[in-house]
């Protein structure tokens, strides 16, 4: 036991930058002093709204309103990554917000504040208990009252509701989609989705029948929910990717998509995102590649794409125009720009600004010949 113990730590040590933390199960006492598990009585594929108003006034939820001075555009959900502070989808959120659309951000079980305090426990091992015990199921639930909450604001006032999703949430929010007919987005930004994997990560499945064994994860520090990702959670990626797969619906998810990735994603695998896209007739989904700036970025993994300290100011600049041009149908101020300048007249003086990836930049000053 020991033996084999060792060689799957040597295994983990390949694709991950430390070993273990420990095999520490919750405490049993500690769970029945303050941890709720309770999920909405209402199962994901039902359709009324109860169990998403109840959880919307829980800390699972919140809702980020479009800025004041902005025509209403849309609603968006919002979904982060496996142990990614959902906070850190604030960066995306504030330019819809300031593109009229109102966003309602889901924290995952185990995540941000969607924990159950633990009498004599810090908030850190609070949540670290939370996720040692989630589930596939536990987090579709979350999810889909999540997008009941936001589809009723949508259907009320009748506003487009879009998908942002990060890594797993981009996963989750196309499983619902997949396999649940109530579930239809108008628009997805997806941001590295976790749906084509490098077959690697799916070593670390050796160690699936220790859910409580917490593996350091290998994002930047400042992005972690927590300090480790427990293998219940990755169980529950598992069997949300499988269960995808044995659910997948082309028809059903080929909607206007942008998918935004790095080529050199440690964890989802550019060549086979692009296969899937080709072989499933995926016409309306569109890859973005994104390149990073490594010289403006403390943040090396490639996997993280979700804000300007993560890929640098300028390439961000560029996702933004992207999204909003993509989920708005508005022209891109590069075209935009581009047509400004074939318009100018010969030999008219021009002093040309565009702004490549948001960003205003000189090109030409002088006559054009």
């Amino acid at each position: 036991m020991m033996k084999a113990a060792s060689i799957t730590i040597l295994i983990l040590s390949l694709i991950l930058p430390a070993g273990a933390h420990g095999f520490s199960e919750p405490d049993a006492a500690n769970l029945s002093a303050g941890l709720n598990l309770r999920v909405p009585a209402t199962a994901p594929d039902a359709s009324d709204g109860k169990s998403a108003r109840a959880e919307a006034q829980h800390n699972a939820m919140r809702w980020y309103p479009r800025q004041k001075d902005t025509n209403w555009e849309g609603v968006a959900l919002v979904i982060h990554g496996l142990n990614c502070r959902p906070d850190k989808m604030e960066a995306i959120i504030g330019k819809l917000n300031a593109n009229g659309i109102d966003c309602l951000n889901l924290s995952l079980r185990g995540h941000g504040a969607n924990f159950s305090p633990i009498h004599n426990t810090s908030n850190e091992k609070a949540r670290m208990t939370a996720l040692k015990l989630v589930s596939y199921p536990l987090w579709k639930t979350e999810a889909y009252a999540a997008y009941q909450f936001a589809k009723k604001r949508s259907y009320l006032y009748g506003k487009p509701l879009f998908l942002i999703g990060f890594s797993m949430g981009g996963l989750l929010g196309i499983d619902l989609i997949a396999s649940n007919p109530n579930v239809n987005f108008e628009k997805m930004v997806l941001f590295a989705p976790a749906i084509a994997m490098h077959p690697r990560n799916y070593l670390i499945k050796i160690l699936s029948p220790f859910p409580g064994l917490v593996i350091p994860s290998a994002g930047h520090a400042s992005y972690l929910a927590n300090e480790g990702t427990p293998m219940a959670a990755y169980n529950a990626f598992f069997e949300m990717h499988a269960h995808f797969e044995n659910h997948l619906d082309p028809k059903k998810i080929n909607i206007p998509t942008v998918i935004f990735i790095d080529e050199d994603d440690e964890l989802v695998s550019y060549t086979s995102l692009q296969k899937m896209v080709r072989l499933q007739y995926l016409d309306q989904w569109k890859i973005h590649p994104v390149k990073k700036d490594n010289a403006a970025t403390e943040v090396k993994m490639h996997h993280l794409i979700i804000d300007a300290a993560s890929v640098g100011k300028v390439m961000w600049q560029e996702m933004v125009d992207v999204t909003i041009t993509h989920l708005l149908n508005r022209q891109s101020l590069i075209l935009q720009n581009k047509g400004q300048f074939e318009k100018c007249a010969q030999g008219a003086p021009v002093k040309l600004f565009i702004h490549y990836a948001g960003l205003p930049q000189v090109i030409k000053t002088g006559l054009m010949k």
